[in-house]
């Protein structure tokens, strides 16, 4: 792995997308995925050269405090009665509320991803298969659901390695529509939702996001490292997140969704904007919410360990990224 400057790094990455944009197969809905995020990056480079910021700058973006709150309602578990998701590895249907045992100290995680080609969906994926583990070990069940086909998930499953097993697809978005998920930028409009992606990436109907680009550039000393191995950021030190290091990972993961985008985004193409987040249940009742803000402002996984092995309190949960691995 070479060091490289910001704006080396973001010449590289054009470099890269341009490559992607002509392998086989690769449509212009992937190309334009990908143009609008080499946009994002530049504009966050620039961002980051215009304010002279410093390999070992203090972080831009730190977690906010979170406040613990008791939650009695059973309101989330009630809106997702009735619905249908279809699992990775077959294909068949299966109404969601049947997949786990809804009895007091029976403990359920539910990761509602983003579609199956999008970088917060494999980022927040990376991290699960990390935790999966430990919640087993305790007893927790894990149900993930993500936006798309069968198929979609089934591939995904495979290029991340997540046990296909616990892995659901909603072709149509309507677990998130009843969750009351956020649905992305002007979702009444109709226009075509790649043009609807780049305002997103710019924060606009997805608060949080170019922050979260930023992050991942300048590093954040409030964050654990994103590689469990040793690698050149070591030079930086250790201990916590790295400048550039979380960009590394999200560059990898560019580069293996665009090659893949035709068998991993969704055929609904209304749902590229669609956010997702993340419940947790004991029994009926909600111990855990989390509501993605926008791109990449996925569920905190620590909080929600801390949360869902301890089974008292809910956290008010902001993104603070674990250990990851690609």
């Amino acid at each position: 792995m070479k060091w490289v400057s910001s704006s080396q790094h973001a010449d590289d990455f054009k470099h890269l997308t341009c490559f992607h944009l002509n392998v086989r197969g690769c449509g212009w809905g992937s190309a334009t995925y990908c143009c609008f995020a080499s946009l994002c990056i530049m504009q966050c480079t620039s961002l980051t050269q215009r304010h002279r910021v410093s390999l070992q700058s203090r972080p831009l973006h730190r977690a906010a405090g979170r406040r613990a709150l008791q939650v009695r309602a059973v309101h989330e578990y009630d809106q997702l009665r009735d619905l249908t998701v279809y699992r990775a590895g077959s294909g068949e249907p299966v109404e969601l509320l049947s997949l786990w045992q809804a009895r007091p100290g029976s403990k359920v995680v539910m990761p509602f991803l983003t579609h199956f080609a999008d970088l917060t969906s494999w980022e927040y994926a990376q991290k699960l298969v990390k935790i999966m583990p430990m919640l087993e070990a305790s007893g927790v069940q894990v149900i993930a659901v993500g936006l798309g086909s069968a198929a979609n998930a089934q591939e995904f499953a495979r290029d991340l390695r997540f046990p296909a097993t616990k892995l659901f697809a909603d072709p149509s978005g309507a677990a998130y529509k009843a969750l009351g998920f956020n649905p992305g930028f002007l979702p009444d409009l109709d226009i075509s939702p790649y043009a609807k992606l780049l305002p997103m990436l710019a924060g606009v109907g997805s608060e949080g996001t170019l922050q979260e680009v930023v992050r991942g550039y300048i590093g954040d000393r409030a964050a654990q490292p994103v590689f469990d191995r040793a690698t050149p950021f070591d030079i930086l030190g250790t201990g916590y997140q790295r400048p550039f290091e979380l960009a590394t990972l999200r560059l990898f993961n560019m580069v293996g969704v665009l090659s893949r985008w035709n068998v991993l985004s969704p055929p609904n193409q209304a749902l590229l904007t669609q956010q997702g987040g993340t419940l947790a249940f004991d029994g009926q009742e909600v111990i855990f919410k989390h509501v993605d803000s926008g791109i990449l402002k996925y569920t905190d996984t620590e909080a929600l360990l801390r949360v869902v092995l301890n089974a008292d309190i809910v956290a008010d949960a902001q993104v603070l990224p674990a250990i990851t691995d690609v």
